[in-house]
């Protein structure tokens, strides 16, 4: 069942209808802080979004029909809790302890199974001279361009009808995604707007830990954001890049994971539009470095990909709407490891936003994604988020 273009406006509606509906007074999110009398501060926040996910997915059932399904999901960043530790400034440099725990909702059939993981553990030092993260966190490539307003507070691509854990986002129909590594970065300070961010990532082993590949050195990556001010908001520019090389000693293969992008978002006057677009290769159409939806990683060693995505949206008061359209590529590629076919991934969202309160957010989805990797489908989307 494809939902057709009339179907799809009158969802959208229902959507903007639902949104509407939802009346209240709205000021700045709260979070929890303590201060000692020594100046330690501890801060506690957290995120809890849920969502109501009615999607069909084409051809999917094993006797070639369509398979059709209602389920509560995580999102695109699952539950979360956040402890911040911040020491007073001492001979001008001032320490943080950054800790993050995530909780993920399963799908049919799974009650208790890695109900947690911790996605962030990072030390950050700061002065005058920028900032050094040294633990797990976020990468840096593709990182700007993450943010972004539709799936980045929503559900955006997921693997099935029975899709567990966290969802795709835009990975794959969009940019790549910086995944939560152990890693050293350090970012300089504003410089008239400029800011450069470098680091050593842990280097991902395509098709995980094995003998047989080698990744001695870690992946490099860099990012620049350059930030204008305007009258009545900000315009960002970004430009970065990552290289990571791989030896494949059972092939007496070597090859390297690459890539660039550049992207641009301007907040101006209730508007918020983003474009970003990269390139690279050794990572395929998935998005994901080193470990991929479709087949074996190493299979992808050639492979040249592309992610972009075009995004729009208009806040007016506590609602916000908007619409996003995005696709991830990648060429058909055969090596000694194996061969990866052409595939293009695309996926088109319409959503809203609207502050039921200063900290309970409603959220709006309404997708239509096809691609040669998974079963095409349509979804409808519902959900809140708690944030504090």
């Amino acid at each position: 069942m494809k939902c057709t273009k009339k179907q799809f406006l009158y969802l959208f509606s229902f959507l903007l209808l639902g949104g509407c509906l939802l009346v209240s007074e709205s000021g700045s999110a709260q979070h929890i802080s303590f201060e000692n009398e020594d100046d330690w501060t501890f801060n506690v926040t957290g995120q809890l979004p849920v969502f109501l996910v009615v999607s069909n997915h084409e051809g999917y059932s094993s006797n070639g029909k369509d398979q059709f399904a209602t389920r509560v999901m995580s999102g695109f960043n699952p539950g979360s809790i956040n402890f911040n530790i911040v020491t007073p400034e001492v001979n001008g440099l001032t320490v943080e302890g950054f800790f993050q725990i995530n909780h993920h909702l399963h799908g049919p059939s799974v009650q208790n199974a890695g109900l947690f993981e911790g996605r962030i553990a990072d030390i950050i030092v700061s002065g005058n001279f920028g900032s050094i993260n040294i633990g797990k966190g976020l990468g840096i490539f593709n990182s700007s361009s993450i943010a972004d307003a539709g799936s980045g507070m929503g559900v955006g691509r997921f693997a099935g009808p029975d899709a567990a854990d966290a969802t795709l986002g835009r990975i794959g129909s969009g940019y790549t995604y910086a995944n939560f590594n152990p890693r050293v970065i350090y970012t300089t300070p504003s410089i008239g707007g400029l800011k450069i961010k470098a680091g050593l990532i842990n280097p991902e082993k395509p098709g995980g830990p094995s003998a047989m590949v080698e990744t001695a050195t870690p992946r490099v990556e860099g990012q620049a954001n350059y930030v204008v001010d305007l009258n009545s908001g900000t315009l960002d520019f970004w430009a970065g890049g990552m290289y990571q090389n791989v030896d494949v000693v059972s092939a007496d293969y070597e090859y390297a994971m690459s890539g660039w992008d550049v992207g641009a978002r301007v907040d101006a006057a209730g508007f918020r539009i983003t474009g970003a677009y990269s390139e690279t290769r050794g990572v395929g159409a998935d998005g994901l470095i080193g470990i991929n939806l479709i087949g074996n990683g190493l299979a992808q060693a050639e492979a040249e990909a592309t992610q972009w995505y075009a995004e729009g949206m208009y806040t007016a008061g506590n609602f916000s709407v908007g619409v996003s359209y995005g696709e991830g590529s990648q060429d058909a590629v055969s090596t000694v490891l194996g061969f990866s076919p052409e595939i293009t991934n695309q996926l088109l969202m319409g959503f809203t936003r609207y502050k039921v309160t200063d900290n309970l957010t409603w959220i709006g989805e309404l997708q239509n994604f096809e691609s040669q990797a998974q079963a095409n489908y349509q979804a409808l989307v519902l959900g809140m988020q708690l944030n504090f």
